[in-house]
């Protein structure tokens, strides 16, 4: 049986003030810093420059241009970003907030569309300089248009929702609404669904009380135990955050939906488990083991790809507080066969150009890696499979 619960209205979004964990960072000290040098390629692997903190990333319907989104600073009121990165040109520019607003007010500006899917009706508006995006979705509705989700950190937590508008070879990003979020709400990833509605990861209880200045809800999830679960809101019971029963667990993070838009996938981070989900009844069809997954993708094929931090805690939490620097900590990435849940390793690195990947993109004949902090991506060759997955559950 699914669990339902019901927004508070009228209520504050706290902000968290626990991703700074002193006394982990204090032992850190004799284990040596994941901190890497300046922005270079290194044999095998090309670093492109020029980002901050692009965390998650999506590839837009040319095939050729990705949609990255650019975090602030985890738990800290640091403003982040949407921006446009071709793959082709490699040159990176600004989807949201737009770089020249008063030029770009008269570009291709729709009316709002006149049904409410596009949010909620409680929503207070435009989001503010403090627009910090997370996990990030792009999906094209059942009315032909592209819809846009991106998670929200900065002065409140919400889902903000925008249309992805094209003219010619020019791309933008026009804001259409916003779903808030429950207080204790603490969302890491979002996947849209054609209607207008969405699942999403929440990790813990952001609300928590908060001992020497850490949050106890943070520390829980860190520590094995149950403080997130997957959850879905749909537009016709906006008040309403049903959450997937088998989905509870320490910190969730990337989620995904299958083309069917039936199974649900999400990355159990400290839990060191990805979990298939039946979408209608929140039921565990199956589990994947994989040491500390991230963001998860769709490649071309129709394999899931899986972004698994596997350096230590120590060192994840010292790149956390260094948020801005880029961070070698290990990491894999792996491809996930979502019909059996079987994977294999893909790529596996530590240190420079770049460590600590939060997700990994295909883009043709390579894969595209983001991470949480610093200033770069990397561009690594994707070999195929032979074979693919059943039909059905291929990229949305």
């Amino acid at each position: 049986m699914l669990t339902h619960w019901r927004a508070h209205s009228e209520r504050g979004f706290p902000r968290f003030q626990a991703w700074m964990l002193a006394p982990a960072l204090v032992a850190l000290a004799g284990c040596g810093s994941p901190a890497v040098g300046p922005c270079q390629s290194a044999p095998g692997i090309e670093a492109i420059c020029g980002f901050k903190n692009p965390e998650d990333m999506r590839l837009l319907p040319d095939s050729k241009t990705l949609l990255i989104s650019q975090v602030g600073a985890l738990g800290r009121t640091v403003s982040g970003s949407l921006v446009f990165f071709d793959t082709q040109s490699q040159q990176i520019s600004a989807a949201f907030p737009p770089s020249h607003p008063s030029a770009d007010a008269n570009f291709m500006r729709d009316p709002l569309p006149k049904d409410s899917s596009w949010g909620a009706s409680n929503c207070p508006g435009p989001p503010g300089a403090e627009f910090s995006p997370l996990g990030i979705s792009i999906q094209q509705r059942q009315d032909g248009r592209w819809q846009v989700a991106a998670v929200n950190h900065g002065q409140r937590m919400s889902v903000e929702m925008f249309e992805w508008l094209q003219v010619g070879a020019h791309y933008r990003l026009e804001w259409r609404g916003c779903v808030p979020t429950p207080a204790e709400v603490s969302m890491n990833s979002v996947a849209l669904l054609r209607h207008g509605g969405f699942v999403a990861s929440h990790m813990f209880d952001r609300t928590a009380p908060s001992v020497l200045g850490f949050s106890t809800g943070l520390w829980k999830s860190q520590l094995g135990i149950d403080t997130g679960y997957a959850f879905e809101w749909q537009p016709a019971q906006e008040d309403v955050f049903r959450v997937l029963s088998d989905s509870l667990g320490p910190f969730l993070n990337g989620i995904e939906l299958s083309a069917d838009e039936r199974e649900v996938f999400v990355s159990v981070t400290s839990g060191n488990q990805i979990r298939k989900l039946d979408r209608a009844s929140g039921k565990l069809l199956a589990t994947l083991a994989l040491e500390r997954p991230d963001n998860l993708s769709w490649d071309a094929q129709g394999y899931v790809l899986a972004a698994s931090l596997t350096g230590s805690r120590l060192q994840n939490l010292f790149c956390i507080q260094n948020t801005g620097e880029s961070c070698g900590m290990a990491f894999e990435i792996v491809r996930i066969d979502p019909v059996d849940m079987s994977s294999e390793l893909v790529f596996k690195h530590e240190g420079a150009p770049m460590g600590a990947a939060t997700v990994a993109q295909q883009v043709g004949d390579f894969l595209y890696l983001g991470s949480f902090t610093g200033d770069r991506i990397l561009k690594i060759p994707y070999a195929r499979k032979k074979k693919t997955p059943s039909a059905d559950l291929k990229q949305r």
